[in-house]
């Protein structure tokens, strides 16, 4: 399943439907609970930018094999809802100066919710849908207006055994992992509404909960505190003459002539707004075969990919060490196993090798050194921040690895044309690379720059791919190390302010 924006997704023509949730104002209660440090910072910027805030939502389509019936479906959104109140919890805006903060919690009930289907129009060509259905969530999904969720349906034109399923939701109620476990949920609760059987979810707690806990923690944290010292050790200690800066940014280097350049963007971008890319590294038997070279080494494929990366940024720029921002989930409790939320920490990475002769040499050193800092994804950052000071405020580099294999339901998203989405991003110096193994192998999803640093991702991903296939073929891989005098100032891909979008 790759991660993509909706304009890279194929849609089907078809009829197009919205199904919005609906609640009268009176139901709206003030809720004591605070906003998550994440959840507060999104709504804040959309507060500051005003009528320049650009939607930055996250989402999911899917194929749901049955034939669409709207009085089920509009019963599967109410249950969807029910089930989870971080769709049923919204902010309001005061001035500055209010007793309560700027930002307040409310909240409305379970049961206080019905759905609204509008209708956008029947036998729309495919590109009419894309563009249509794109819109309408860039108009609609904001962290300021609820619902903070809105799912669309496409019945394909000439097929009634069944319909697509997108949706697309605000981060501030949403994460990765939220929808990826939606899938599954959405088609057991509709199987269920059709049907009348049970569908044996199971039932999770409330990230409202999660939040005011989180805020908690956060009070409590002083600059004594072990993630303080910790994420100042990394500000201090682990910058190269790549990545000279506190909070890593995209290393610095000079395309060199001649490198290969085989992922690229396919499309340009809006004007204002970054490169994207999704792109397969391996597939199935390979990324099999490349973990199989980790284990064999004694190591594990996190440490393999952060080698393979350590490996690219050598042969780049001269610097095996790297640098990045790396998001961790904090369901660290049962009950948020797969409670619908922002449930996203992050960590500073340093990967130091060393200077290894190959790939195999490195692993033992890569796995120790960029899990040196992992304990502190259970601080929220924010605090720590504030009590740090300067500029540290991430992200600029950030790479995430995620094994989705034995995620329940992993071997239909092939069939369902199952993809994670994204809004489009305005334009920022920062590279995110979300590298995600699934059963048919692995991807590396990828936004960036699209300024004439746009390159330099590009070939960074296509030698790292290069590196892959090498360790694949042969078992093991050299390391190469660039020689570079000196490094220019404008040879890199920076960083931002920007909140981390995972």
């Amino acid at each position: 399943m790759e991660y993509t924006e909706l304009t890279d997704y194929s849609m089907p023509g078809g009829t197009v439907t919205a199904w919005e949730p609906q609640v009268d104002a009176t139901e709206w209660q003030t809720d004591s609970r605070q906003l998550s440090y994440m959840h507060l910072e999104h709504a804040r910027r959309a507060v500051r930018e005003g009528s320049e805030w650009y939607s930055q939502w996250i989402g999911t389509a899917f194929r749901i094999e049955h034939p669409l019936d709207r009085e089920a479906l509009s019963r599967t959104i109410i249950a969807w809802y029910r089930r989870h109140e971080a769709f049923r919890t919204s902010v309001r805006v005061h001035e500055p100066e209010h007793p309560q903060g700027d930002l307040t919690r409310i909240t409305i009930s379970a049961d206080s919710i019905t759905v609204r289907q509008r209708d956008f129009g029947s036998d729309l060509a495919a590109d009419e849908v894309s563009g249509l259905v794109t819109d309408y969530f860039n108009r609609t999904v904001t962290p300021l207006s609820w619902p903070h969720c809105i799912a669309v349906t496409v019945e394909p034109t000439g097929d009634d055994t069944g319909f697509l399923l997108v949706f697309a939701a605000d981060h501030t109620v949403m994460d990765a992992y939220t929808q990826v476990f939606a899938i599954r949920e959405l088609t057991a609760l509709y199987a269920a509404e059709v049907t009348g059987e049970p569908h044996a979810l199971h039932q999770f707690g409330s990230y409202l909960d999660f939040s005011d806990a989180e805020r908690r923690l956060g009070e409590q944290i002083d600059a004594n505190n072990v993630a303080v010292s910790q994420w100042r050790d990394f500000f201090d200690d682990t910058p190269t003459a790549v990545q000279p800066e506190p909070v890593p940014r995209f290393p610095r280097f000079e395309v060199p002539a001649g490198s290969p350049r085989t992922i690229v963007s396919e499309r340009l971008p809006d004007n204002g707004f970054q490169a994207t890319l999704s792109h397969w590294l391996l597939d199935a038997a390979d990324t099999k075969r490349f973990d199989a070279v980790c284990k064999g080494a004694g190591s594990s494929m996190t440490a393999g990919i952060y080698t393979a990366l350590s490996m690219t940024s050598a042969a780049l720029s001269g610097s095996a060490d790297l640098r990045f921002i790396g998001p961790v989930h904090t369901r660290n409790a049962i009950e948020w196993g797969e409670a619908v939320g922002w449930f996203v920490g992050i960590i500073p990475v340093a990967v130091r090798p060393g200077r290894p002769a190959k790939f195999t040499d490195a692993l033992t050193a890569v796995a120790a050194t960029s899990t040196q800092y992992k304990s502190v994804g259970a601080a929220p950052f924010a605090p720590v921040a504030e009590l740090i000071g300067g500029d540290v405020t991430p992200p600029g580099f950030v790479v995430s690895y995620i094994d989705l294999r034995h995620a329940e339901g992993a071997a239909d998203w092939t069939p369902r044309q199952a993809r994670v989405l994204r809004s489009a991003t305005r334009d920022a110096d920062e590279v995110y690379f979300w590298i995600n193994r699934i059963p048919t192998g692995l991807n590396v999803s990828a936004r960036f720059p699209a300024d004439e640093n746009a390159a330099a991702v590009e070939v960074f991903l296509s030698t790292f791919r290069e590196i892959l296939t090498t360790i694949v073929a042969d078992g093991d891989c050299e390391y190469t190390y660039r020689a570079v005098e000196s490094v220019p100032a404008g040879a890199h891909t920076g960083g931002s302010t920007a909140a981390l979008g995972s």
